[in-house]
């Protein structure tokens, strides 16, 4: 029996099949899929902004596209993968999109006519060797990295998460005696992106998860310049300033020719002395007799 609707749990997407297609497994990550699109109507933005302002690299205007599921660098195009990866070869369905987009002042609703026309069939991440997890985790990092350079933070942080979840399906590391350079390579590139992540994070004035996440690295690192820079800004935004000047002391130490980490130390420091002699002022006034 053809299921007609799919739609996910959250109800951001649904898929309403117009042309089922032929029985066959569906599109994993990393399967490299051809699609055709036909009318593509939106409400409340317009055709043109899918590309233009939301970054949409599958609703750019072509009428076939070809990509590889797993490597959709927006919103738009994460919510069609997600539709795709329900859909046989040869079926054509509308896929409905309710995404969450930053700078819009009512929500958007998008409809697409998608037609799966041939896949390249990846194999089941359970079947990836580590090597395999590795190279495309690196690959996915990669891409976040030119996504944060690009200052789109929400799409970057999605893409080292990404990365970062394949790295967790390979605990616990040592219970599968690795080559010791792999394993080696695994866990830096693990706390590389808890750090990018963090990154991410501070841009995006998330304080509490900044700190979360630089600790992670810390706990493995406690040297790690940058993971105490951004630890130290964030306690600092949150007015713990104590905190924040132990961490970019540290880091200033580590780099004193660093000019950022010097002046985010001089600032923090100086409100610091600042809030302690109010203090200390505010003590003598309580037993000044």
């Amino acid at each position: 029996m053809i299921l007609q609707t799919w739609e996910s749990v959250d109800k951001i997407v649904r898929k309403d099949v117009i042309k089922p297609g032929c029985y066959s497994r569906k599109p994993t990550e990393c399967s490299t899929c051809e699609i055709g699109i036909g009318t593509v109507n939106v409400i409340n933005t317009s055709v043109e902004d899918l590309k233009e302002k939301f970054n949409s690299e599958i609703l750019n205007g072509t009428n076939t596209k070809t990509f590889i599921i797993g490597e959709a660098n927006c919103e738009i195009d994460y919510q069609i993968e997600r539709a795709i990866q329900m859909m046989m070869v040869s079926e054509t369905s509308v896929i409905t999109i309710h995404p969450s987009l930053e700078g819009i002042d009512e929500p958007i609703t998008i409809k697409c006519q998608v037609t799966l026309i041939k896949m390249e069939l990846h194999k089941p991440i359970w079947e990836w060797t580590p090597e395999e997890k590795y190279s495309i985790a690196s690959k996915y990092k990669q891409m976040g990295v030119q996504l944060f350079q690009e200052c789109r933070y929400v799409d970057a942080f999605r893409r080292f998460s990404k990365a970062c979840k394949i790295l967790i399906t390979l605990e616990p590391i040592p219970d599968l005696e690795l080559d010791s350079k792999l394993e080696s390579d695994i866990n830096n590139l693990r706390l590389v992106l808890y750090n990018n992540m963090a990154g991410c994070q501070l841009n995006r004035k998330n304080y509490e998860y900044t700190i979360s996440l630089c600790t992670k690295v810390l706990d493995k690192e406690n040297n790690n310049v940058k993971a105490l820079y951004r630890r130290g800004v964030a306690h600092g935004n949150l007015k713990d300033l104590e905190k924040a000047v132990d961490d970019l002391k540290i880091a200033t130490a580590l780099e004193p020719h660093n000019h950022t980490l010097k002046e985010q130390f001089l600032i923090y420091n100086k409100k610091l002395q600042e809030a302690n002699q109010k203090f200390e002022d505010m003590v003598r006034r309580m037993f000044k007799t």
